[in-house]
């Protein structure tokens, strides 16, 4: 097999599949000869959308049949697994290739190369999705679907000897007092390798490339003694680099090569964005400037025709959809895709990725921490180049209150420092509106408060609670990462869903302290613990979209509370002239906006006019005049970030 660097190859059809309601698979050696009576499939795949499945926990077998030609004896053979929940054995040609369980929405890699033959070659992957006491999530504490299969994609990949398993870098703008888009920066940090048993070369070559738009910024080798495991790499210095922010989601290439003999081995890409994001006196700075921030969460896997096995362009629509709403801030409850992650790169959204350790066990001990430990290190070393990702989570809705919450808390942030320092870590309670001073959420970065006064808390004074967690934790930002309506638990539908938004924004925003919102949730969700439908179609009733994403009136109510500018329309009455009074709020959400541009959009004509927006402050307005001579119809006007999202949009009649 002729090898470039690093093959991969999709395994995406031509799967087979069948249910094991009696576990009789290893038993009958399917592992060898192949699965009996198999329907065909395509990966990623769940069989709990499927109507014969729908509510099926159990073992689910796979089968892919492919063929090796050629292998060098250099070469080594992996199968990348993006996901499989929960718990995955593989077989290649009727030996045990390796296993993967208690994370079922982590990535993983078995080396295949020992078990393979020239020719036919048979893989057969067997996935459990029963719940289980020793996974995250634990038993079926957990609101979300619990999808089996292979629910993400799966690469075969071939490399040389000298294997890359993760690169963990850094891009770390220098930022100058001003504040400018264009600054210095320097790229750290290192790669790991996968274990060589029978290294033949004894030191390899690495060659950096960093690039931007096609145009190469810099090159650079390095050579080290091999075998060898992490590689620190010499620190890479850039002058005149653009800044990485929601509206300026810039981003930079570095791609690496190792050589070993004069040979490549293998080579990755991987896409960094210099940005500075920290927790401090109460507030988050991004590069430099204080911002509050307004987002959504989304819960995926929710179209009960696709379930957990949605396609990079299912993600995709649902992604437009939440950063139309002007979210640029949002939470996932589990880990997730490789390719969604690199979207929130491209489009400018900052996430919180988490642990998927909800409610139970309520008060964590040394029994959850392996678990947790093996999650936190297969999320972080994995998705550490994210420019997107400014935190990770490491727990949901325990007993906050609890001493041994508390100490977990602490563990699991010590481990998340260890293998990356430079983001936060961040813990979520439903308990800290009690007693603030005492609640494990302090031990984060942030304090996350999951707001349900009202609803789930009971009644309670929303200023008062607000006022006391603020007074318990003067120094460190607040974030309600979740408040909203669940039905049918709670009643009043959608128009009180907008209620109670309207109402709570409010209140959040005269508290400084309090530095961003994430409502819940962006769609209404599929979970095997909801009140409302049966199999496929259970879910909570949560969102502003339907689970189809359809939208709801609340869903424009988001968008408008979301937006960075207000907008008020007058008449010049000398000229006849549209006066456009554009205020940046200033306060939730409040961001300096820059390259914001508004068009007029005139009904029945293809042609737009397009007005620049100057550089606005947090308070700061501006006034644009609009001529109207010469326009009959009626228009439209939309505002538009710079990364082509509209905020806001208004119907006039000329």
């Amino acid at each position: 097999m002729n090898r470039q660097g690093r093959i991969n190859i999709p395994l995406d059809s031509n799967w087979g599949f069948v249910t094991d309601r009696e576990n009789r698979g290893v038993q009958e050696g399917w592992p060898t000869t192949g699965l009996p009576a198999k329907k065909e499939v395509s990966v990623p795949h769940t069989w709990n959308v499927e109507p014969e499945t729908e509510e099926y926990r159990g073992l689910g077998w796979y089968e892919y049949r492919f063929q090796v030609r050629d292998l060098e004896a250099s070469n080594r053979v992996w199968l990348h697994f993006e996901a499989v929940y929960r718990d995955a054995t593989v077989w290649i040609n009727g030996k045990e290739a390796g296993s993967h369980s208690n994370s079922g929405y982590t990535s993983f890699r078995i080396e295949v190369t020992p078990y393979l033959q020239d020719g036919d070659n048979l893989l057969i992957v067997a996935v459990d999705n029963r719940n289980s006491d020793t996974a995250l999530p634990i038993s079926n504490s957990f609101d979300w679907a619990d999808d089996g299969g292979i629910i993400r994609k799966v690469t075969l990949m071939v490399t040389g000897e000298a294997a890359i398993d993760y690169a963990q870098l850094e891009a770390i703008p220098v930022l100058p007092a001003q504040q400018p888009l264009h600054t210095s920066g320097t790229i750290k940090g290192s790669i790991t390798l996968h274990e060589t048993l029978n290294a033949n070369a004894k030191q390899i070559e690495l060659q950096l490339l960093i690039q931007r738009g096609g145009v190469i910024l810099w090159t650079g080798k390095q050579t080290v003694p091999f075998p060898c495991s992490s590689i620190p790499l010499s620190d890479i210095s850039l002058t005149d680099v653009e800044l990485w922010h929601f509206d300026h989601p810039n981003l930079y290439e570095v791609t690496i090569r190792v050589f070993a003999e004069g040979r490549i081995q293998d080579e990755i890409t991987v896409r960094l964005g210099f940005r500075e994001f920290r927790a401090e006196g109460g507030k988050f700075w991004l590069n430099g400037e204080p911002v509050r921030l307004v987002g959504i969460e989304w819960m995926p896997g929710s179209h009960p025709m696709k379930g957990m096995a949605e396609s990079d362009e299912d993600r995709e629509n649902i992604l437009m959809q939440l950063k139309h709403a002007n979210c640029v801030l949002t939470r996932f409850h589990w880990q997730q895709d490789e390719k969604l992650l690199e979207w929130c790169d491209r489009n400018g959204v900052l996430v919180q990725e988490e642990l998927p350790l909800w409610q139970q066990p309520s008060e964590p001990g040394k029994e959850t921490l392996p678990v947790a430990k093996q999650q936190i290190f297969e999320m972080i070393t994995r998705h550490h180049h994210h420019p997107s990702v400014i935190a990770w989570g490491v727990g949901n809705e325990l007993d906050g209150q609890s001493e041994q919450t508390m100490q977990f808390v602490q563990a699991l942030k010590a481990y998340a420092l260890e293998l990356d320092c430079t983001r936060m870590v961040n813990y979520v309670s439903n308990t800290v509106h009690l007693e603030p001073a005492r609640d494990a959420t302090g031990a984060g970065d942030a304090i996350m408060w999951n707001d349900y006064v009202g609803t789930w808390h009971g009644e309670h004074d929303l200023d008062e609670v607000v006022s006391k967690m603020v007074a318990a934790h003067p120094d460190k930002p607040i974030v309600v990462a979740e408040f909203g309506l669940c039905e049918p638990t709670f009643t009043g539908g959608d128009p009180k869903r907008i209620d109670i938004l309207i109402e709570k924004t409010d209140v959040y925003r005269r508290y400084p302290n309090i530095a961003g919102f994430i409502f819940f949730s962006l769609n209404d969700y599929r979970t095997q613990m909801g009140e409302d439908g049966e199999g496929r179609l259970r879910q909570r009733v949560h969102g502003v979209t339907d689970v189809y994403g359809a939208t709801k009136p609340s869903y424009q109510i988001l968008r408008e509370t979301a937006s960075p500018l207000q907008i008020n329309l007058t008449r010049n009455l000398a000229s006849g002239d549209l006066l456009c009074s554009l205020t940046c709020r200033n306060d939730l959400p409040s961001y300096s906006v820059s390259g914001y541009y508004l068009s007029v959009e005139i009904e029945g004509e293809v042609k737009e006019v397009c007005y620049d927006i100057p550089t606005m402050e947090p308070g700061d307005t501006c006034e644009i005049a609009i001529p109207t001579r010469g326009i009959s119809n009626s228009a439209k006007l939309v505002i538009y970030r710079p990364t082509g999202f509209s905020i806001l949009e208004r119907s006039i009649d000329i």
